[in-house]
């Protein structure tokens, strides 16, 4: 039983860390989101820097776990494509793969 306690408590504690950085992550390029004039950038503008911004710390994330993208695509499709066997799977792991 209390195993189990502790199981949970520390899986509560690594989510609220893990959701705590993807924040912090979104606010740090919120707060970049300056134009070359010094203002703010507001609307398309800014939406677009923070996309861009995003995907270049998740990019920078993965080189620091030494895998790739497409490395990442098929650790998170094979969790996903369990179950499913044979032809079935092949087809799911292709379509997964390719978007």
């Amino acid at each position: 039983m209390t195993h189990r306690f502790f199981i949970i408590l520390a899986s509560f504690i690594f989510s609220h860390i893990a959701i705590a950085q993807s924040t912090t992550t979104a606010n740090d390029c919120a707060e970049k989101a300056i134009s070359k004039t010094g203002k703010p950038l507001s609307g398309a503008a800014k939406a677009a820097f923070i996309k861009k911004c995003a995907d270049n710390n998740s990019n920078s994330a993965s080189e620091k776990t030494g895998k790739t993208s497409q490395q990442n695509k098929m650790v998170s499709c094979n969790k996903e494509a369990q179950g499913k066997t044979g032809d079935e799977r092949k087809v799911f792991m292709k379509n997964c793969l390719a978007k």
